[in-house]
């Protein structure tokens, strides 16, 4: 008796269901065509040539005659690929203040 009864409301909750499902109804296409395709993802190989970058080229600078009293001479430098030339400079007579030795507002 028990097992007509659990029979009788699992029929009857599948007709529930499908009575439910039925007003619910539409129309539906599909296509399968098998097992999706495995989407393989790779990271690409890079191999990397050592890059070899040559010493900049050995400049000799000639010094030419100090120009006077007071001067010194900054020697020339590499500014990117680009060869600087040295110079003579006025040296200040302290810390920077050549003219200006005192109040600087007047």
């Amino acid at each position: 008796m028990k097992t007509k009864m659990i029979l009788l409301a699992a029929l009857v909750g599948a007709a529930t269901v499908s009575a439910s499902m039925s007003a619910h109804a539409g129309i539906r296409f599909g296509v399968a065509l098998g097992l999706p395709a495995p989407i393989v993802i790779s990271t690409p190989v890079v191999v990397a040539a050592p890059v070899v970058v040559a010493p900049p080229i050995a400049v000799v600078e000639t010094v030419p005659a100090c120009p006077g009293v007071g001067y010194v001479w900054a020697p020339g430098y590499w500014a990117g690929r680009v060869w600087v030339r040295g110079a003579w400079n006025y040296r200040p007579d302290h810390f920077g203040h050549d003219r200006f030795h005192g109040d600087y507002r007047r």
